[in-house]
């Protein structure tokens, strides 16, 4: 076992080790962020949910079991962070959206931003646990395994729920694209 992989450290973290935590919270930082920003649409509200679920997972690290994948563990708890702000919002805010690279030419950046900005209000859209589904897997590339344990779901209902996730997404595309014809 590698001294810098996760089991260690949080093994040194139990021990009091605060620069091993330090390391976690780097190597975790833009996945944990990146889920956030990709349920809440907000670069403030997806940085203070990273921030929630860092202290949180430091307060709670005596309960992480160690036969499970660390990030595993830490995901669900910016999933669960970040459903609660959710839960909490008034139903829709204005989308913030990132800025694309701009190294294509204008009219391709233009039909790229237009992709995007289509993509995030259809998502937008979608029930927090189907809009999750597709976060997870097109979004962070997690495996189905990886979606069972950030989820706390059987393998199975995630493929299911990922296949409903998909329809629905693919409905609210094809009614923007309609609305826009």
């Amino acid at each position: 076992m590698k001294e810098d992989d996760d089991p260690a450290l949080v093994r040194r973290c139990r021990q009091g080790d605060r620069a091993a935590f330090e390391q976690l919270v780097r190597r975790y930082e833009k996945p944990i962020f990146n889920v956030a920003l990709r349920m809440l649409h907000s670069g403030e509200d997806a940085s203070d949910i990273a921030q929630t679920t860092f202290l949180k997972a430091f307060e709670h690290l005596e309960d992480y079991d160690p036969a499970y994948k660390f990030y595993s563990w830490i995901y669900r708890i910016a999933v669960n962070e970040s459903l609660n702000a959710l839960a909490s919002r008034k139903p829709i805010e204005e989308l913030s959206i990132e800025q694309a690279d701009g190294s294509d030419g204008p009219e391709q950046h233009a039909q790229v931003e237009q992709l995007r900005r289509t993509i995030e209000i259809a998502l937008a859209q979608i029930k927090p646990d189907l809009r999750m589904a597709i976060v997870l897997r097109h979004f962070m590339h997690l495996s189905y395994h990886d979606m069972s344990q950030v989820l706390d779901l059987p393998e199975k209902t995630v493929k299911s729920r990922l296949h409903g996730a998909r329809e629905v997404l693919r409905a609210r595309l094809m009614a923007l694209r309609s609305d826009v014809s």
